[in-house]
């Protein structure tokens, strides 16, 4: 039993330990297999690690701490990068330092061990000897217990990085540089638009010009010098404009001359531009004399012209600042003149036009007639003043031959004299025209100039009839006072006769005709010598406020007097007549004359009616007679001086036609009005109106002595 038990202990020992070492040997080989499977996987991670190192687009390069020439580790990629291998890296003594930059190695090993993360740019030479430049990032690895394992540093290519970037600056050059020259195009361009706008916005050409002088020099020149040759005359060269970016005080201060030099000069009137110095002249810091009295860097002269014709020249100069002038300033500067001298050509152009217009304004309303004929003989001109006095349109005469289109003008123009030059003394022929009007006399005389002949003609048809009406005036005249001064003479002689016998009846009766026959000489001397006064201008009026009624009441008493039997004469007054503003006795001496004449001219007698009513603010007279009355066609001028509507005294009236010429120049003055109407089928009306004492307290008219001078 016990060897049984024994046993079996033996055997549940050895069952154990055998059990023992066989979990024993199970877990050895479990734990070997795992250590391989470790080992496998840490192979694995390993390969993995490099190969995401290699693949990395830089280098990794590990070094021993404190030790910049160590190397533990550099991936492959640094023979792409240096030239050198791995291996040489590794084994080669000090390849690094080898390998940096002349002018980056003492900055660079300089650098202090830092634990930090370091970032470094250097250069390294390649073996084909380029300078590679290389971004190093560094840190400082530690193992678990914190002691310093390596330093491991990434480099990277910075030749793409650096290309780019001096790409970049080369474009950033280049985008500055456009971009300047853009702005200095957009300010010559701004420069240009000013100067226009300066030129286009008035036709005052001094103010413009000085203004875009100003406008050049604030952007463009230290100087700018505008002359212009003047109008009429082509060969006087004017400076007109002077602009200075310069002090102009101080003693220090720089002027030019007032006077263009001979090479400003000598660029207006040649018509080529200068520029000195030209392009890629060295003139070894020699001043420029352009410009008299200035000492310049570089100087732009460019001829103002238009049309061909030359205007003058604009001339701008840097002193300071600025380099000297090239090509492109110089197209600047001509493009500037070109508009300068445009619109020096458009105002001499308005200006002309505004001559002309002038002088045709002056043909539209001189009262001479003006004929003007080109070298054929067609009329080019016929003014206002030629219509009216031929009653020929402009457009019926205008662009044709002066023989087709004037009767009777190729007979008459032979006589007329033409001159060569103007002379107020020449010579004129008056000559008779027939014309819609009638038959015209006309004083006419020409001067042929080198586009044809102006003739010059007037209406000469009034004055001849006026010399007509004065040489009947003096007929009328000598007739009206030789017939008193005959009566006087006849009745005095009568009265000193001895050998005739008078009674006191017939002495009375030859003395009363001497009184009324020297009240009627009397009367036409005064009507003379009043219509010699008005003529002159001197004449007094006494303006004072009277009543109207008062007026034709006395008037027509008078008349009565010495009316024939067989005329009637009444008044008509209206009630509450406003007095009446003028003079008195110019007044009664106009009511009077009408009152006369309207007896004179009714011989076979009637009714004379003298009303006085308000009109419209005015008082109205009117006179109104039954007598032999005045043909239309006599109407408009029977108050002409010397006009009378019976000259031959046909209708057996006579007088010496000023009557009604002084009635109407008195009214006149008095500020009224006075006109003639038909008296129905027989006789005739005679109103005037002057304004009432209301109107002149309104301060229409002044009361007092009133002195008129024509």
């Amino acid at each position: 039993m016990l060897v049984t038990e024994r046993t079996w202990r033996i055997a549940a020992a050895a069952g154990f330990w055998a059990l023992a070492a066989a979990v024993l040997g199970w877990l050895v080989v479990r734990a070997h297999r795992k250590d391989r499977a470790q080992q496998q996987e840490l192979d694995r991670a390993e390969t993995r690690h490099r190969a995401l190192l290699e693949g990395l687009p830089l280098v990794t390069w590990l070094t021993e701490p404190g030790d910049r020439g160590s190397t533990i580790y550099v991936s492959p990629s640094i023979e792409e990068l240096t030239g050198y291998s791995p291996a040489e890296w590794a084994n080669g003594s000090g390849l690094f330092e080898k390998l940096l930059h002349p002018e980056d190695r003492e900055r660079v090993l300089a650098e202090p061990p830092d634990e930090a993360p370091a970032r470094l740019d250097y250069r390294l030479l390649a073996r084909d000897g380029r300078a590679v430049w290389v971004r190093e990032e560094s840190a400082l690895v530690r193992d678990s217990a914190g002691e310093p394992m390596y330093v491991q540093s990434f480099l990277r290519d910075l030749g793409e990085l650096r290309r780019a970037e001096d790409e970049r600056e080369q474009l950033s050059t280049a985008e500055r540089a456009a971009t300047s020259e853009a702005t200095e195009r957009q300010a010559r361009l701004d420069l240009l638009r000013r100067a226009g706008d300066e030129l286009a916005s008035t036709l005052e050409q001094q103010r413009a010009l000085t203004r875009v002088a100003d406008l050049i020099v604030r952007e463009f020149a230290d100087w700018c010098v505008i002359d212009v040759v003047e109008d009429g005359n082509a060969h006087e060269l004017t400076r007109v404009a002077v602009a200075r970016a310069e002090p102009a005080e101080g003693n220090g201060a720089r002027r030019v001359g007032d006077s263009p030099s001979a090479s400003v000069r000598a660029v207006a009137y040649g018509g080529r531009s200068s520029l000195v110095p030209s392009p890629g002249e060295d003139r070894a810091g020699e001043p420029v004399r352009f410009l008299e009295g200035l000492e310049a860097r570089s100087v732009i002269s460019v001829p103002l012209r238009a049309r061909k014709q030359p205007f003058g020249a604009l001339t701008v100069a840097r002193t300071v600042r600025g380099n000297a002038y090239g090509a492109d300033d110089l197209a600047l500067v001509e493009d500037l003149a070109v508009r300068i001298g445009l619109a020096l050509d458009r105002a001499r152009l308005v200006r002309e036009v505004e001559e002309r217009a002038d002088a045709a304004r002056v043909l539209e309303h001189v009262g001479d007639a003006i004929l003007l004929l080109d070298r054929n003989g067609t009329i080019r001109l016929w003014n206002p003043a030629a219509e009216a006095i031929t009653s020929i349109p402009a457009k019926d005469v205008v662009g044709q031959p002066a023989a087709k289109a004037i009767p009777g003008w190729q007979s008459a123009v032979d006589t007329v004299p033409v001159l060569s030059s103007p002379d107020p003394g020449h010579e004129e022929t008056v000559i008779p025209i027939d014309t819609a009007r009638g038959e015209r006399w006309i004083s006419i005389s020409g001067v042929r100039f080198f586009g044809g002949t102006v003739y010059a003609f007037r209406d000469l048809t009034d004055v001849r009839r006026l010399e007509e009406i004065k040489a009947d005036f003096i007929a009328t005249a000598s007739h009206e006072l030789r017939t008193p001064l005959a009566a006087v003479y006849g009745a005095a002689q009568t009265l000193l006769r001895h050998d005739f016998a008078l009674d006191e009846t017939g002495r009375e009766r030859f003395v009363s005709l001497i009184a009324d026959e020297s009240e009627r000489l009397g009367r036409i001397v005064n009507e003379i010598l009043l219509a010699n006064q008005l003529d002159a201008g001197r004449l007094d009026l006494e303006v004072e406020p009277f009543d109207p009624a008062e007026l034709v009441e006395r008037v027509v008493e008078a008349t009565r007097a010495y009316a024939p039997p067989s005329v009637t004469l009444e008044a008509t007054v209206e009630d509450g007549l406003p007095r009446v503003s003028a003079d008195h006795d110019k007044a009664r001496q106009v009511l009077v004359n009408l009152v006369e004449n309207a007896i004179k001219y009714s011989p076979e007698g009637g009714h004379v009616e003298v009303e006085v009513v308000e009109h419209e603010g005015a008082v109205r007279f009117c006179v109104r007679d039954e007598g032999l009355g005045i043909d239309p066609e006599d109407q408009d001028r029977i108050f002409e001086k010397f006009y009378r509507a019976d000259p031959q005294m046909i209708r057996g009236v006579g007088g010496t036609g000023l009557g009604l010429y002084i009635c109407k120049e008195l009214v006149d003055r008095m500020s009224g009005k006075i006109w003639v109407e038909p008296n129905g089928d027989r006789g005739s009306a005679f109103f005037f109106e002057l304004q009432t004492a209301d109107v002149l307290a309104h301060g229409n008219v002044e009361p007092g002595r009133l002195h008129f001078r024509s």
